[in-house]
């Protein structure tokens, strides 16, 4: 589980560590941009405007203002020329348009400079012909560093919309990013969701089995986790109460002594086949054995000797007895065999059988017992166990009284 909410949250957490890098980066490219387009235009913006303002008054020396300061704009747009070429970003340029931008700059450059030097001459006298050349080289000057400027603006627009939209493939990415991460995420939860409900279901299944009284049940031992644990915990108790269970079966319909079914269980079996016969139209056959001299053996040889008598006699009757037919003790030293889709006649020759194996291994042994067996059939001695018992019993007594040893 450990492992399963690590892959969970590690993905997320790298994801979330790489947007906000990539984030940050966007927000530090996007003020330097800004700053380098200010630093960049305005000292040609600057000069264009004074130059403009120059061109109004004519002169700039006539109107007896301040110069401004020419010289330091120049400077400065050329230390911005240089910085676009050989900075970080150099590369990311146009370089045509940057070409463009730097050749007008150089041609407004001298008239400027020319512009600087008349300035400085304030107070001197200007012919008439020199204020018309003065105009003539501010508007050359005005219109080359307007060039210059447009050109540069034109640079800068290139390489923001170059940033921009590397800045888009970029969250584009993210967006993806996040996408893929959270479908992955939701795949992997609804796996661990998966792995925690299947065993679950798996158990509550075998428990509904269990509780319906089915044996054998058991859910599958796969991993190392609690749940694992669990299973290989409900199995031992499944595999415990099995075995409990078997024992009070056991314990419940099987003599202790002999082995064969007690009282309880042959009853219960006898109604069950009897009912089953008679839906299925087929007769079925009902033998009551008692032992001979039974109390005699007891008393002449002991309790032990009786109880070794009875199972000598319920190993020779088994050894008579066809597959599908049932040997219950049914109280004391009488048994009772049952004898599905099995006639009278039929019957009746299975107890000869019995009497004379049983009689002929008792005539070589004192302390083992004959045997006298009553039949009934139903349905014609009856159609319920009750009936058919109280029928062999007749039976029974009707062979002892032919067969009473003197």
């Amino acid at each position: 589980m450990a492992v399963i909410v690590a892959l969970l949250l590690l993905p997320l957490a790298i994801l979330s560590a790489v947007s906000m890098t990539v984030l940050n980066e966007q927000g530090e490219a996007f003020r330097a941009s800004v700053e380098e387009s200010v630093h960049t235009l305005l000292p040609l913006t600057t000069l264009e405007h004074y130059l403009q303002r120059a061109l109004v008054d004519e002169l700039l020396a006539e109107s007896h203002q301040a110069a401004p300061d020419f010289a330091g704009l120049t400077d400065s747009i050329d230390k911005s020329f240089s910085s676009l070429r050989v900075g970080t970003y150099s590369q990311d340029l146009p370089q045509d348009v940057m070409n463009d931008a730097h050749l007008a700059w150089m041609h407004a450059k001298p008239g400027v400079q020319r512009l600087v030097e008349q300035v400085r001459s304030v107070h001197a006298v200007v012919p008439q012909d020199g204020t018309d050349y003065t105009r003539q080289e501010l508007e050359r000057a005005i219109q080359d560093v307007s060039t210059a400027r447009q050109h540069l603006s034109a640079v800068i627009e290139a390489r923001y919309e170059r940033a921009a939209a590397q800045r888009h493939r970029q969250l584009v990415g993210l967006v993806w990013g996040w996408v893929l991460t959270l479908t992955v995420a939701i795949v992997l939860a609804g796996a661990f969701l998966y792995s925690l409900v299947r065993p679950m279901r798996q158990l509550a299944q075998a428990a509904r089995e269990i509780g319906n009284g089915r044996t054998g049940v058991r859910v599958p031992v796969e991993g190392q986790d609690e749940l694992t644990a669990l299973a290989a915990c409900f199995n031992d108790m499944a595999a415990s109460w099995e075995t409990t269970r078997q024992t009070l079966v056991t314990e419940a319909t099987e003599d202790p002594l002999t082995g064969t079914l007690n009282r309880r269980a042959t009853l219960a079996l006898l109604t069950a086949e009897l009912e089953a016969g008679l839906r299925a139209h087929q007769p079925f056959s009902l033998l009551v054995l008692d032992l001979d001299r039974f109390k005699s053996i007891n008393d002449r040889f002991g309790h032990a000797a009786g109880d070794r008598a009875l199972c000598w006699v319920v190993d020779k009757v088994r050894g008579l007895l066809r597959e599908g037919d049932h040997l219950g003790r049914y109280g004391g030293d009488e048994f009772i065999v049952l004898l599905p889709r099995t006639g009278k006649a039929q019957a009746e020759r299975i107890a000869q059988r019995i009497v004379q194996a049983v009689g002929e291994a008792a005539v070589r042994e004192p302390a083992y017992p004959g045997v006298s067996v009553g039949v009934a059939t139903a349905p014609d001695a009856g159609r319920d166990a009750t009936a058919l018992v109280e029928a062999a019993d007749a039976a029974l007594y009707k062979h002892k009284q032919r067969h009473r040893a003197p």
